[in-house]
Protein backbone atom coordinates (compact mmCIF):
# COMPACT_ATOMS: atom_id res chain seq x y z
CA UNK A 1 0.00 0.00 0.00
CA UNK A 2 1.13 2.98 -0.72
CA UNK A 3 0.66 5.95 1.36
CA UNK A 4 -0.82 8.67 0.23
CA UNK A 5 1.30 11.83 0.59
CA UNK A 6 -1.17 13.90 2.68
CA UNK A 7 0.78 16.93 3.91
CA UNK A 8 -1.07 19.08 6.58
CA UNK A 9 -1.77 22.88 5.86
CA UNK A 10 -0.97 24.58 8.75
CA UNK A 11 -2.03 28.35 7.70
CA UNK A 12 -3.37 29.00 10.80
CA UNK A 13 -2.39 32.43 11.30
CA UNK A 14 -0.11 33.11 14.73
CA UNK A 15 -0.78 36.69 15.18
CA UNK A 16 -3.30 37.96 17.87
CA UNK A 17 -3.81 41.80 19.09
CA UNK A 18 -3.31 42.01 22.56
CA UNK A 19 -5.46 44.07 24.83
CA UNK A 20 -4.25 46.52 26.66
CA UNK A 21 -6.94 48.34 28.18
CA UNK A 22 -7.31 46.55 31.13
CA UNK A 23 -3.56 47.31 31.82
CA UNK A 24 -3.97 50.90 30.55
CA UNK A 25 -6.72 51.04 33.32
CA UNK A 26 -4.44 49.93 36.34
CA UNK A 27 -2.14 52.44 35.24
CA UNK A 28 -4.45 55.24 34.87
CA UNK A 29 -5.75 54.24 38.71
CA UNK A 30 -2.19 53.70 39.76
CA UNK A 31 -0.51 56.71 38.91
CA UNK A 32 -2.53 59.27 40.94
CA UNK A 33 -2.08 57.28 43.88
CA UNK A 34 1.63 57.34 43.86
CA UNK A 35 1.18 60.69 43.45
CA UNK A 36 -0.85 61.43 46.09
CA UNK A 37 1.22 59.26 48.44
CA UNK A 38 4.53 60.57 47.55
CA UNK A 39 6.07 63.24 49.56
CA UNK A 40 6.22 66.20 47.83
CA UNK A 41 8.43 67.67 50.44
CA UNK A 42 11.84 69.34 49.96
CA UNK A 43 14.22 69.48 53.02
CA UNK A 44 17.01 71.63 52.64
CA UNK A 45 19.66 73.76 54.21
CA UNK A 46 20.40 77.34 53.18
CA UNK A 47 24.11 77.70 54.17
CA UNK A 48 24.68 81.36 55.31
CA UNK A 49 28.02 82.76 56.40
CA UNK A 50 28.78 82.53 59.77
CA UNK A 51 32.09 83.41 62.25
CA UNK A 52 34.01 79.91 62.50
CA UNK A 53 33.73 80.16 65.99
CA UNK A 54 30.13 80.44 65.50
CA UNK A 55 29.83 77.51 63.14
CA UNK A 56 32.01 75.48 65.74
CA UNK A 57 29.78 76.36 68.72
CA UNK A 58 26.56 75.35 66.29
CA UNK A 59 28.56 72.10 65.76
CA UNK A 60 29.10 71.42 69.63
CA UNK A 61 25.52 72.41 70.57
CA UNK A 62 24.26 69.83 68.05
CA UNK A 63 26.27 66.87 69.74
CA UNK A 64 24.74 67.63 73.33
CA UNK A 65 22.47 70.21 73.60
CA UNK A 66 21.98 72.02 76.96
CA UNK A 67 18.32 73.22 76.25
CA UNK A 68 16.11 74.15 73.65
CA UNK A 69 14.46 77.33 72.45
CA UNK A 70 10.73 76.62 70.25
CA UNK A 71 8.71 79.65 68.82
CA UNK A 72 5.15 78.15 68.25
CA UNK A 73 3.72 80.84 65.71
CA UNK A 74 -0.16 81.30 65.75
CA UNK A 75 -1.93 83.90 63.89
CA UNK A 76 -4.25 84.91 66.29
CA UNK A 77 -2.73 84.36 69.70
CA UNK A 78 1.03 85.71 68.74
CA UNK A 79 3.98 83.89 69.60
CA UNK A 80 4.64 81.05 71.94
CA UNK A 81 7.96 80.99 73.34
CA UNK A 82 9.43 77.90 74.57
CA UNK A 83 12.50 77.41 76.75
CA UNK A 84 13.26 73.61 77.38
CA UNK A 85 16.56 73.17 80.13
CA UNK A 86 17.47 70.52 82.24
CA UNK A 87 13.50 69.04 81.96
CA UNK A 88 11.52 72.83 83.25
CA UNK A 89 9.73 74.46 80.54
CA UNK A 90 8.79 77.83 80.62
CA UNK A 91 6.52 79.00 77.98
CA UNK A 92 5.44 82.68 77.82
CA UNK A 93 3.47 84.21 74.95
CA UNK A 94 4.06 87.41 73.19
CA UNK A 95 0.72 88.26 72.26
CA UNK A 96 0.05 90.67 68.95
CA UNK A 97 -0.21 94.22 68.89
CA UNK A 98 -3.67 95.93 68.77
CA UNK A 99 -3.67 96.67 64.72
CA UNK A 100 -3.54 91.93 64.74
CA UNK A 101 0.71 92.45 63.63
CA UNK A 102 3.23 90.15 65.31
CA UNK A 103 5.03 92.36 68.38
CA UNK A 104 9.08 91.90 66.91
CA UNK A 105 10.37 94.48 69.64
CA UNK A 106 9.21 92.23 72.58
CA UNK A 107 10.10 89.30 70.61
CA UNK A 108 13.41 90.31 70.18
CA UNK A 109 13.70 91.33 74.01
CA UNK A 110 12.65 87.92 74.94
CA UNK A 111 15.58 86.12 72.46
CA UNK A 112 17.98 88.09 74.00
CA UNK A 113 17.04 87.80 77.59
CA UNK A 114 17.25 84.02 76.73
CA UNK A 115 19.96 84.16 74.87
CA UNK A 116 22.19 85.69 77.87
CA UNK A 117 20.69 82.87 80.00
CA UNK A 118 22.02 80.11 77.52
CA UNK A 119 24.86 81.53 75.69
CA UNK A 120 26.08 78.05 74.68
CA UNK A 121 22.40 77.69 72.66
CA UNK A 122 22.41 78.71 68.96
CA UNK A 123 19.30 77.16 67.66
CA UNK A 124 15.38 77.98 67.55
CA UNK A 125 12.92 75.73 66.21
CA UNK A 126 10.03 77.35 64.03
CA UNK A 127 6.57 76.22 64.58
CA UNK A 128 4.43 78.45 62.25
CA UNK A 129 1.01 77.24 61.25
CA UNK A 130 0.11 76.99 57.72
CA UNK A 131 -1.27 80.23 57.45
CA UNK A 132 1.48 82.43 58.27
CA UNK A 133 2.58 84.52 55.60
CA UNK A 134 6.05 83.52 54.46
CA UNK A 135 6.83 86.89 55.01
CA UNK A 136 6.17 87.16 58.53
CA UNK A 137 8.41 83.73 59.31
CA UNK A 138 11.29 85.93 57.79
CA UNK A 139 10.85 88.65 59.92
CA UNK A 140 10.64 86.02 62.87
CA UNK A 141 14.15 84.51 61.32
CA UNK A 142 15.56 87.82 61.65
CA UNK A 143 15.02 88.73 64.96
CA UNK A 144 16.25 85.59 66.20
CA UNK A 145 19.12 85.43 64.20
CA UNK A 146 20.96 88.57 65.42
CA UNK A 147 21.03 91.30 68.35
CA UNK A 148 19.51 94.87 67.03
CA UNK A 149 21.12 96.88 69.46
CA UNK A 150 24.97 96.98 67.93
CA UNK A 151 26.04 97.16 71.55
CA UNK A 152 24.63 93.71 72.41
CA UNK A 153 27.46 90.92 72.20
CA UNK A 154 26.79 87.02 73.58
CA UNK A 155 29.93 85.17 75.02
CA UNK A 156 31.00 82.36 72.68
CA UNK A 157 34.22 80.02 73.25
CA UNK A 158 36.68 80.20 70.94
CA UNK A 159 38.78 76.52 70.78
CA UNK A 160 41.86 78.00 68.37
CA UNK A 161 42.34 80.63 70.84
CA UNK A 162 41.79 79.20 73.64
CA UNK A 163 39.22 82.01 75.26
CA UNK A 164 35.73 83.52 75.22
CA UNK A 165 35.05 86.39 72.19
CA UNK A 166 32.13 88.15 71.71
CA UNK A 167 29.56 87.34 68.98
CA UNK A 168 25.84 89.46 68.13
CA UNK A 169 24.96 86.01 66.50
CA UNK A 170 21.94 84.86 68.70
CA UNK A 171 20.42 81.96 67.10
CA UNK A 172 21.27 81.85 63.49
CA UNK A 173 20.23 78.01 63.37
CA UNK A 174 16.64 77.44 62.49
CA UNK A 175 14.91 74.75 62.30
CA UNK A 176 11.41 74.42 61.07
CA UNK A 177 9.97 71.70 63.15
CA UNK A 178 6.29 71.10 61.39
CA UNK A 179 8.04 70.51 57.91
CA UNK A 180 6.25 66.99 57.25
CA UNK A 181 2.83 68.14 58.31
CA UNK A 182 0.43 69.43 55.80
Amino acid sequence: MRRRGFKLNNHLSQEFELDLAPLLAVMVKLVPVLLVSSAFVQVMMIETDLPQVVKEAIQKEEKKPSASVQLDINGKSGIRVIVEKAGNQNIEVIGLKADGSFNYGQLQQKLVEIKIQNPEVFRVELNPEGNIPYKEIVKIMDEARKARDKNTHFPVYDSKAGKEVETDYMFPDVVFVNVMEG
